[in-house]
């Protein structure tokens, strides 16, 4: 047990001069250099994509009109939308062709629209497929580029458009005109962010899910909010890769439209569970929320996968679940940031900003507003991504200053252990004589195994094991808990500093923490309070109360002093070096209230200095990180 304390020790000892090694920097310093080339690549690849891009044309000299209406015509420069036209009515787009390019080529783009492209008479394209229920009842998101005949000036262009839900019906299809390769370099343009988000969060997302398998292997406990994360920055990356004009080419219309649906109902979810495992003081009713929005977006997700058709209509009511969403995380997260919760403390401004900026893009969605063609949505998860990131790694490089001021649970129960031995020498002495017959007996069991004497051997392991038993069925001197043990050091240590000091009845309600925070607790909290009551001139004044009640899964730790006269709080106040050890105290006990959900606050009343800590004893699943 003191070789794996003190292996432990060592291995928790600080750096020299709280100096960080390279080897730590070299993590962050890949990172940085990653993220300037793959700007610097973006930046390069947007400004100047192709040379003759500037070809391609969006026209927008098309006349509308409904099929079973031809009479009542619209010109597309003013009207944007025929509200008229139904779920499964054909809507029609018509213009002169007049423009000739080189290897001509039409992009056609459509959102669960089924199309159908005439040139005069002559039916040149069309994404309608009768034999296939599936697609005819759901569309999907459509890209295709269509290869015009030589002959095409002149001609009339027609394009037939229908969707079966009426949230996409009336509106047009997008057309582009230009040569081939400009149509493809412009496709990449469009999808180079999209691209760069992409391979961005993928590489965070493996990034994290290593350091989430080593620590479990050196740490034995999983790192819910590191997984949750790591889910978010994944489906926030696929998801921006399935909007993206590039999935329309990959993957089939509906299988492009169906993962981008799907995709938006579980980047949020992801993301509204990373923020509950980082909150602290409203967690609990948070955590109410949270179990409202899994249950529906699943439901969704289950009900979307025997209805397929229904999809589209169900993301209508996910979009005013996410709007609710926003609104319900803002106010958690300001919240957190007002008990001065670390994560939120740095992150809770951005967090509402991105909150703020999804909400409208969720309303332009339900309202199926024209939108920009630079997604908008991706790019704030992916702010969202490199603002969590960067947090994560100044927490990992900077937490050794805590460490280093943290007292060293490790060191305290070496310290314990050697005392209850040096308390022991009889019994420990016994023992290793004990061990000495035993070894000594072995080694001549196995001399009588190598001469052949079986029989001799034989009665050697039955007296070897006669003694293990005897051993095991003597009674041993009951060995006193690490916190009872800790206890009575300070007990000793305020007797040698004259402090009358009073602690019944704590070590029940304290032993269902872990041991490591229950010693870190008692010892801070003690080091503080001796470190105060000393500061009291009359010894005959030195009194110190540590209460602990447990109240229905909260621990209510109470710690008792004298309060300071002016003169000796000033004589306090001007000891630097007892100063920064008493704000070091306070801090770690912050932290280890805010890691049990609890609070910490100091009132001075009755001529009492009274420190006073509130832990919830029982964890929730959620709350392990």
């Amino acid at each position: 047990m003191l070789k794996a304390i003190k292996k432990q020790r060592r291995k928790n000892m600080p750096f020299l001069n709280n100096k960080l090694f390279l080897k730590r920097w070299i993590p962050f310093i890949l990172l940085v250099l990653f993220l300037l080339g793959s700007i610097v690549s973006f930046l390069v690849l947007f400004l100047f994509p192709t040379s003759d891009i500037h070809a391609v044309e969006k026209k927008e000299d098309w006349i509308f009109y409904a099929e079973d209406n031809p009479e009542s015509t619209f010109i597309s420069r003013y009207v944007k939308h025929l509200p008229s036209v139904k779920a499964n009515d054909r809507f029609v787009m018509k213009r002169k062709m007049t423009n000739d390019y080189k290897y001509p080529t039409m992009l056609l783009i459509g959102d669960h629209q089924h199309m159908t492209v005439y040139l005069d008479d002559q039916e040149i394209y069309t994404n309608e497929e009768p034999n296939d229920p599936l697609t005819l009842n759901h569309p999907g998101k459509t890209l295709a580029f269509i290869t015009l005949p030589e002959d095409y000036v002149g001609k009339t262009l027609k394009i037939y458009v229908t969707s079966p839900f009426d949230t996409y019906s009336g509106f047009p299809a997008e057309v582009f005109f230009g040569p081939a390769n400009a149509l493809i370099g412009y496709v990449f343009s469009l999808s180079i962010l999209n691209i760069y988000i992409l391979l961005f969060t993928g590489f965070i997302c493996i990034i994290n899910l290593f350091y989430v398998i080593v620590s479990f292997i050196n740490q034995r406990k999983l790192k819910l909010s590191s997984i949750l994360f790591s889910g978010f920055a994944l489906t926030a990356g696929l998801e921006a890769g399935f909007s993206d004009m590039l999935g329309g080419l990959l993957f089939p219309p509906i299988v492009n439209s169906a993962m981008l649906n799907i995709l938006s109902i579980i980047t949020p979810m992801f993301l509204i569970g990373f923020y509950c495992t980082n909150m602290h003081f409203v967690r609990k009713y948070y955590q109410k929320w949270l179990y409202f929005h899994y249950s529906f977006g699943l439901f969704a997700i289950l009900f979307a996968l025997f209805q397929t058709k229904s999809l589209p209509t169900i993301m209508n009511y996910m979009f005013l679940l996410n709007i609710t969403s926003t609104f319900v995380t803002s106010f958690a997260a300001i919240y957190e940031a007002l008990k001065k919760n670390p994560f939120f403390v740095i992150c809770a401004p951005w967090i509402v900003v991105a909150a703020i900026g999804h909400c409208f893009l969720y309303i332009q969605d339900i309202l199926v507003l024209p939108q920009s063609d630079v997604n908008w949505r991706s790019i704030i998860f992916f702010l969202l991504i490199i603002i969590f990131t960067c947090y994560g790694f100044l927490e990992l490089f900077f937490s050794s200053e805590g460490k280093n001021k943290r007292i060293d649970t490790a060191d305290i129960k070496l310290r314990l252990y050697e005392k209850q031995q040096a308390n022991n020498p009889e019994q420990s002495l016994k023992m290793q004589q004990v061990l000495q017959a035993i070894k000594k007996r072995t080694h001549t069991v196995k001399d009588m195994l190598e001469d052949q004497q079986l029989a001799a051997a034989y009665e050697g392991l039955c007296e070897i094991e006669e003694q293990i038993k005897q051993q095991l069925t003597r009674p041993s001197v009951e060995k006193e808990s690490l916190t009872t043990m800790l206890i009575t050091n300070y007990q000793h240590t305020a007797t040698q500093k004259r402090i009358t000091f009073a602690c019944d009845g704590i070590i029940e309600p304290l032993e269902q923490l872990e041991e490591n925070d229950r010693l870190s607790l008692i010892a801070h909290c003690l080091e503080y309070a001796i470190r105060y009551t000393c500061a009291i001139t009359d010894p005959q004044k030195r009194r110190l109360a540590l209460r602990v009640n447990d109240t229905n899964g909260q621990l209510h730790i109470d710690c008792q002093m004298p309060l300071l006269s002016n003169e000796e709080a000033e004589k306090l106040q001007n000891d630097e070096t007892k100063r920064q050890a008493m704000q070091a105290d306070m801090q770690m006990l912050e932290q280890l209230c805010l890691a049990y959900q609890g609070s910490i606050r100091i009132e001075e009343t009755n001529g009492l200095h009274l420190l006073h800590l509130t832990l919830r004893a029982k964890i929730d699943p959620l709350s392990f990180d």
